[in-house]
């Protein structure tokens, strides 16, 4: 071989062995180096993370009794995945979403039409392996339907899923509100603490304790994880992955859920009763009066010392578990109609009403306050005298009677009526409103006084602003005053086209009426404001946020907001004015204290005094607003009441009664337990079978195979009836003597109004 082959030889055994080595070398980079990196890859390619919610927080009364928790619920879902590989043309697509629905309805549930379906499906807001819910709370019979013909029904399951439960159902509905799926709005809007990050369709809070503490009770959501091959098709869950959701802390509300069943149950009563009571017709004119609609109206229960809510209720209202999976369309319309008297609408924080008489202890806190009394027309606060029942204002003096009459002048106690020896005390305690009129041109007229004086005194009982209370959406209703008068003129002249302010529209404002409006929340708030000796405070619903385990994660005291200057000597004279319009008998609320005649009660006066105020605002065109409010024990407040109840007419014949009940049960006789919404069902099922076991025990023996009843069956089936009168229902066990007493109080009620 000669040189010149050898050297190519020798060339070509390096090149050879240069590939070969590079060879090697790339293949212990891809082997070696890159391993970890292409596994990772490889197993991002088959892997999907499918999102698990976190349950909410419980929210608890103040005994720690559960009002809101979360339950478990049968749902019916389809998976968007397996839908699409079944590859049904539309006619068989359609078929099946029928028959889905058929059976739904079929079985008992809310109306399911194919529409709902398809929008669930359709909604952006589930990912593609996510198991879309179509219909909530379905019988386990649907279970077996679909699992027997899972060829028929691809993707479509009958799961067990958590959703939210109101225990007591429509109890304390307004204060405790509902849960909804999150709408883009909220998801671009909200920010929610680290680790609790929002996804569409998750459940949020929407009114109440649910809304103002969503952070609070919205938990961490887990994960889990599947394995999917190259087509999308899920091969296996990854157990090992699993991260477990974590709950939310719990809330616990200062409110006690007997007292506030005790305040629904009297409001929706005495809302009822008004309803049937006849208008009274004033025989000085031949118009007819409006009549008592009673649409609605609200309580207010409070702490003095403290500020807390001890019961807040709204009539009419709703039941939250409407809520599950969201409310319908139609429902929605109706729970937010005016026609239907606005179910939703929370009357104790966002309804604005004239307080009327019950006003006039402000009014006299700035006569006293700001040395009206003892000056011009206005007599010293302890010095009587006689109240003709008509006040007739100083710029209208030397014009004839049929002058005064015309030029609106003169103004009057209700019915004209006249009143003896009326001093500051008296004034209270008969609701003398010429007393106020004098102070209410006086204050404005004199100028040494202050002229809002009375609408500054009322601003330091914190009317006009809101409250603070631990609500969402609370009104600051409206202190009417020359300025702001003449500024919502300059603003809007078409709305408001006066300008002007007038002494008569002072005297209006002594009374509370005019354009002064308060929140029932605010007045309960200033008469405990009054009743504790000057704290202003915000009311508070919420006494601790803890953990799942107990631990608490933050408490909320009292909230001092400011500190009204009360003179001792004024307080004793009001405290004594008002005492008296429960125990004299010329007193306001004395017939509702001291009678059942007219729905009140026979009230223990002497051992523990009530302090109270009526008031009747008039509201044009309708009847009366009736307005009461009311501590005690007087001495030692430990408890205000603030009632109102749209056109029921006077404070003394509606709101009245129905405070007095509510302090009866409250301060003396003791408050009966709240029934939970199974209680409930399980009352109204019984009662028939009840009835037939009282036909039974009193001589009809119809039912004579009772004698062989078994009471220890199956206390989960039901309703049965054993021979001594308890029946059982889903658990709930209903004694029938106590059930038949109970609907026989009821009747009684209905039937005399008392």
């Amino acid at each position: 071989m000669d040189e010149l082959t050898r050297y190519r030889m020798r060339v070509l055994a390096v090149v050879a062995v240069s590939l070969f080595a590079a060879l090697l070398a790339r293949l212990w980079y891809l082997q070696v180096i890159t391993t970890e990196q292409a596994a990772a890859v490889a197993e991002q390619n088959v892997i999907r993370e499918i999102r698990v919610p976190a349950p909410r927080g419980r929210i608890l009364d103040v005994q720690g009794r559960v009002l809101v928790g979360n339950r478990i619920t049968t749902v019916v879902t389809i998976n968007r995945r397996e839908l699409e590989q079944a590859d049904l043309d539309e006619e068989r697509r359609h078929l099946m979403l029928t028959r889905i629905a058929v059976e739904v309805n079929r079985a008992g549930n809310d109306l399911l039409k194919t529409d709902d379906i398809e929008a669930a499906l359709a909604d952006p807001a589930y990912g593609l392996y996510d198991d879309v819910p179509v219909a909530f709370d379905v019988g386990e019979d649907l279970l077996v339907y679909f699992g027997e013909r899972s060829e028929y029904f691809p993707g479509v399951r009958v799961v067990d899923s958590t959703v939210r439960s109101y225990l007591y159902g429509d109890l304390a509905s307004h204060l405790l509100g509902w849960v909804g799926p999150l709408n883009d709005t909220e998801y671009r809007s909200r920010r929610p603490p680290e680790g609790k990050d929002y996804a569409l369709r998750d459940e949020i809070g929407k009114a109440g304790i649910e809304l103002l503490f969503e952070d609070d009770l919205r938990g961490e959501a887990g994960s889990r994880v599947v394995e999917v091959d190259r087509l999308g098709r899920i091969v296996r869950e990854r157990d090992d992955l699993f991260e477990a959701p974590v709950p939310g802390d719990d809330v616990v509300l200062s409110i006690d859920i007997d007292l506030q069943y005790l305040a629904e149950t009297e409001l929706e009563r005495t809302i009822f009763a008004a309803r049937e009571r006849e208008p009274e017709r004033d025989d000085d004119t031949e118009e007819e009066p409006p009549d008592y609609e009673a649409p609605g109206g609200a309580i207010v229960v409070l702490a003095p010392d403290t500020g807390d809510v001890l019961a807040m209720a709204s009539y009419p209202s709703y039941d939250p578990n409407e809520s599950i999976g969201g409310f319908g369309v139609a429902r929605w319309a109706e729970l937010n109609d005016p026609a239907n008297d606005l179910p939703m609408f929370n009357r104790a924080i966002q309804g604005e009403y004239a307080p009327g008489s019950t006003f006039k202890l402000f009014t006299a806190h700035a006569a006293w306050h700001e040395g009206v009394f003892g000056t011009g027309r206005v007599k010293p606060a302890d010095e009587p005298w006689d109240d003709p029942g008509y006040y007739v204002l100083q710029s209208c003096s030397g014009a004839d009677e049929e002058a005064v009459e015309a030029g609106g002048c003169m103004f009057r106690n209700a019915g004209s009526k006249p009143y003896e020896q009326v001093d500051l005390p008296r004034s209270l305690t008969v609701s003398s409103d010429v007393f106020y009129y004098t102070i209410g041109e006086s204050i404005y007229i004199n100028a040494d006084h202050n002229e809002t004086g009375i609408q500054d005194a009322a601003e330091d009982y914190g009317f006009g602003l809101r409250s603070g209370i631990t609500l969402p959406f609370e009104q600051d209703g409206y202190l009417p005053t020359p300025d702001k008068r003449m500024a919502r003129h300059q603003d809007n002249p078409t709305a408001f086209p006066y300008g002007d302010w007038y002494p008569g529209d002072n005297v209006n404002v002594a009374i509370g009426q005019g354009d002064v409006l308060v929140t029932p929340v605010q007045l309960a708030n200033a008469y405990a404001t009054f009743a504790n000796g000057g704290t202003l405070r915000s009311p508070n619903v919420v006494s601790s946020v803890r953990t799942r385990e107990g631990e608490e994660v933050r408490a909320f005291g009292p909230r001092q907001v400011a500190t009204v200057d009360l003179d001792p000597e004024f307080r004793a004279q009001v405290l004594a004015g008002l005492s008296g319009v429960t125990s004299e008998e010329q007193g306001t609320a004395y017939w509702a204290f001291n009678s059942e005649a007219t729905g009140g009660t026979y009230f223990p006066v002497e051992q523990v005094p009530i302090a109270g105020k009526t008031g009747t605002a008039e509201v044009r065109g309708k009847a009366d607003t009736s307005l009461f409010v009311a501590f005690g024990p007087a001495g030692d407040p430990g408890i205000t009441v603030a009632a109102v109840i749209e056109e029921a007419g006077f404070g003394s014949q509606v709101a009245a009664p129905l405070v007095a009940r509510l302090l009866e049960a409250a301060l003396v006789e003791g408050v009966e337990e709240a029934p939970t919404a199974a209680v409930s069902y399980a009352r109204s099922v019984a009662l028939p079978l009840c009835v037939d076991w009282y036909e039974w025990i009193t001589g009809d023996d119809s039912l004579g195979r009772l004698a062989g009843s078994d009471p220890t069956g199956d206390p989960t089936s039901g309703p049965v009836l054993d021979a001594d009168g308890r029946v059982r229902v889903r658990g709930e066990v209903v004694d029938c003597t106590e059930l038949l007493a109970r609907v026989a109080d009821a009747l009684e009620v209905l039937e005399t109004g008392t």
